[in-house]
């Protein structure tokens, strides 16, 4: 009997801190992804928590690489080729590769209770700019994304050749996505390698509709505490959608390749933290209960439990600033592995 995520996380519940997941968040998280399989936990999850928002709630994500995580999705191979779930079970069907990747990330916090949405699914991407040697891959990656949502693919094929023609050389778009059930239309980039400047020219070119002044100030003013960052943004075959979110990770953590960023919750302690959320704090950003539930989140230590013994993980992944209209906003994202020390299934 394959045990459910539901059940690890009851073992674990006493590690969260309670100011960032418990009471009605907890319950909604666990009603949301608890009947996942307990081996998602082996993989990578992600907590994605609000830190100017007192609820002590996380929207959640997971890494699906093959091996029982894949297995699982690859259950549904009876359901409806056009629905999401028949695409995410042919898609994993036609993996060949040990390192095959994609992470599916669910909204729970904004989503009217008792509701589901499909959860946004990103895909690693290869490509570093717009030339001719590209154009078939993002004519595969285009395919991709639109077939996500049941679609041809030619609308995210205009988004994507858009984005990539503003790219300055050194720039590169590291993850690509699909936002089912989301309006407007548009795929989802997260962008590295700009250095201030280059950001500054890239989103005139895409006539992106923001105060750019205002997000330089805010880098800036991050510089101290932050000096790396990667950009998430929403495009539509128009150009960018208004809302842009930075991913902020500390000048102390190590200097590793972009691909390799979604270990930071691996590679940094909680000392490497301190200084940029604290500086969240004193920028209004992040309430103190957040930033001390958030401090007190990395830890590696040996759970046991009803169901047996468990190795645990826990680190902060990075910050990110999202400035939307004229609000500005933090969240932070975590990340948990837990695995036993002898797997039954």
């Amino acid at each position: 009997m394959i045990t459910k995520f539901r059940n690890l996380m009851g073992a674990l519940q006493p590690r969260i801190p309670r100011s960032l997941l418990s009471g009605d968040g907890w319950e909604r998280l666990l009603g949301r992804v608890g009947n996942l399989p307990e081996s998602i936990a082996a993989n990578l999850c992600g907590f994605e928590l609000k830190l100017d928002d007192p609820a002590p709630a996380a929207d959640f994500s997971v890494a699906v690489t093959p091996g029982p995580v894949a297995r699982h999705f690859l259950s549904n191979s009876n359901v409806a080729t056009n629905s999401f779930e028949g695409w995410l079970a042919t898609y994993l069907g036609n993996w060949s590769k040990p390192d095959d990747w994609i992470m599916l990330a669910y909204d729970i916090i904004d989503v009217p209770e008792g509701q589901q949405v499909l959860p946004t699914v990103y895909l690693r991407n290869e490509v570093a700019s717009m030339t001719d040697e590209t154009a078939l891959h993002l004519n595969q990656l285009s395919q991709t994304l639109g077939g996500i949502l049941g679609e041809t693919g030619n609308y995210e094929k205009r988004a994507l050749a858009r984005i990539f023609a503003a790219l300055p050389p050194t720039a590169k778009v590291v993850f690509a996505a699909a936002t089912p059930q989301r309006m407007p239309r548009s795929v989802r980039l997260v962008v590295s390698a700009l250095a201030m400047p280059q950001l500054e020219q890239f989103l005139t070119r895409l006539e992106w509709p923001g105060s750019i002044p205002t997000i330089m100030h805010m880098l800036s003013e991050m510089r101290q505490v932050s000096e790396r960052f990667m950009i998430a943004c929403d495009v539509n075959e128009h150009g960018i959608l208004p809302r842009l979110g930075f991913e902020m990770y500390p000048t102390t953590a190590p200097a590793i390749n972009d691909y390799d960023l979604l270990s930071t919750w691996l590679t940094t302690k909680r000392t490497d933290w301190c200084r940029l959320i604290d500086h969240l704090v004193d920028m209004n950003l992040c309430l103190r209960e957040k930033s001390e539930g958030l401090l007190s989140w990395p830890k590696s230590m040996n759970v046991y439990g009803k169901a047996g013994a468990y190795r645990l993980y826990m680190g902060i992944n990075h910050v990110k600033l999202v400035l939307d209209g004229e609000r500005l906003r933090a969240k932070a994202y975590v990340g948990m592995k837990c695995q036993r020390f002898i797997d039954p299934n």
